[in-house]
């Protein structure tokens, strides 16, 4: 199958970051992908909301859906299959003591002499 060059798609839109990290995971992947909007972001804000969109084929379509799946996922699921290290507490160090209790500070007595 061919790849035609108008035959695009909007896989996301949103905030300039989370594009921007999603460009980088599907460049990563072997996708081509095009970032559109970027020049409606002034310096100020922007009218639109989140007008940053990217763009990819319509033949890469389900291969970017599932690299953005996987790049948004939280990283408590993303490491969710490693098993949790154990790290124990020390036990040949005792325990510090409490704190000194506060003593007043030295005032002489006869400051002239």
């Amino acid at each position: 199958m061919t790849r035609d060059p108008n035959d695009i798609v909007r896989v996301y839109s949103g905030p300039l970051v989370l594009v921007e990290a999603y460009q980088t995971a599907l460049t990563e992947a072997g996708i081509a992908c095009q970032v559109v909007g970027t020049e409606l972001a002034g310096s100020f804000g922007s009218v639109l909301p989140e007008p940053i969109e990217l763009w990819v084929h319509r033949i890469d379509l389900s291969r970017a859906t599932g690299a953005i799946e996987r790049e948004s996922r939280p990283e408590s699921e993303a490491g969710h299959d490693r098993p949790r290290q154990h790290f124990p507490h020390p036990t040949d160090d005792p325990k510090p003591g409490p704190a000194p209790h506060r003593k007043e500070p030295y005032v002489n007595p006869d400051p002239g002499a």
